[in-house]
């Protein structure tokens, strides 16, 4: 067995052998983030995903009319959803790289997401994260998770030194599992994005439903409507208790004296602003009704309890809230992760997928296929 196995581009292939990009979109919340994702992703420029897998992301941001790409180091993967964008008439642009030197011009980037990708490297996280800072324009954002350390972390490194212990008394050779991954809680994974020069504006630990699904040895029977660890993840996800959650969340910006505005993408937003925001505010966007949101000390949140294992949402004659036309729910993206009804054309408009972001992301939970 190979001793690092992190990087290892056989065992991703195998990781993502019976998985597709509908499958990948359709968990939705399986991995809870994407209020967190949606909320602060740059509306303006090109936003960049690094390690993209499936390109679930990817397609939602297209969905979104934000222009953005994506790079992962498996070049069959690559090939793979190229082609697949084509059967779905999507626009993302996917590119094979490494993330360690992304092939991409300093100051050029408005947006990076990384989710669950700089924890894989066994020397730490410190070069991915110095490319992103690089890459990104002045004001630009950066989303980056990692897995947080939960319970069910301490419930397996206590039984392994348990295991280890009687074994070295019965004198029984240990043997070292191939690394994979750390876990950062989330002040030590803002450290490291600090070191990189970034600005982290917020942060916090979420996903508590993850927490019981891996205390439930990932069979995902102790998670229904009902069951004690959906009741609390409903009760405490969107408190400062979700800090016990299985990831650790961060947004970060590339600070300077004039940045790009997060609503306007104009390069007119100045360090000060981020005094009382979490993303650089022009003052010609500061009267901007959902600027509040983007308080310091607002956090994203559900609009709704968990939803869990629904059935997939077959094509249906909708009203839209926005225009007020009929429009049918989509094949793939059902009703896109949404509590209120929006056409295709209307979700492509900025403003009203800021306010869907803000307010309406309905968590839906499907067991990863």
């Amino acid at each position: 067995m190979e001793e690092y196995i992190g990087q290892d581009i056989s065992f991703w292939h195998k990781w993502w052998q019976n998985k597709t990009p509908e499958s990948e979109i359709q968990m939705w919340d399986f991995y809870a983030g994407r209020h967190w994702v949606l909320k602060y992703v740059p509306r303006n420029g090109i936003v960049l995903e690094l390690g993209c897998g499936f390109g679930r992301y990817n397609f939602i941001l297209d969905k979104m009319g934000i222009t953005n790409e994506g790079i992962d180091f498996d070049g069959e993967l690559i090939e793979y959803l190229e082609l697949w964008k084509l059967r779905y008439n999507l626009n993302p642009k996917f590119k094979q790289g490494n993330i360690l030197k992304l092939p991409y011009n300093d100051n050029s980037i408005s947006g990076c997401i990384s989710l669950g990708v700089v924890e894989h490297f066994i020397e730490g996280p410190h070069k991915a994260i110095s490319e992103m800072y690089r890459i990104l324009r002045p004001g630009g954002i950066a989303i980056i998770s990692t897995p947080s350390i939960t319970l069910h972390n301490f419930y397996f490194h206590i039984k392994k030194f348990i295991r280890n212990l009687f074994k070295k008394y019965l004198h029984i050779k240990l043997i070292d599992s191939p690394f994979f991954q750390y876990w950062y809680r989330p002040r030590k994974l803002v450290k490291y994005i600090k070191d990189a020069g970034f600005k982290v504006t917020q942060f916090r630990g979420i996903d508590l439903l993850s927490s019981f699904f891996m205390l439930g040895k990932e069979t995902g029977k102790n998670i229904y409507n009902g069951s004690f660890a959906v009741k609390l993840a409903n009760f405490f996800e969107n408190t400062f208790i979700s800090n016990i959650g299985a990831q650790s969340f961060t947004i970060a910006v590339k600070e300077a004296e004039k940045m790009h505005c997060f609503f306007c993408g104009e390069l007119l937003a100045t360090r000060s602003s981020l005094q009382t925001y979490v993303v650089p505010i022009c003052m010609n966007c500061i009267n901007e009704p959902l600027i509040k949101f983007y308080k310091e000390g607002c956090y994203p949140f559900f609009d709704l309890p968990y939803i869990i294992n629904p059935p997939l949402l077959k094509p249906e004659t909708r009203e839209c809230f926005y225009c007020n036309k009929e429009y049918v729910t989509d094949e793939i993206f059902e009703d896109f992760g949404f509590s209120r009804n929006v056409c295709s054309d209307c979700l492509r408009n900025k403003k009203i997928n800021i306010e869907l972001a803000i307010k309406y992301v309905k968590p839906i939970w499907r067991k990863r296929t």
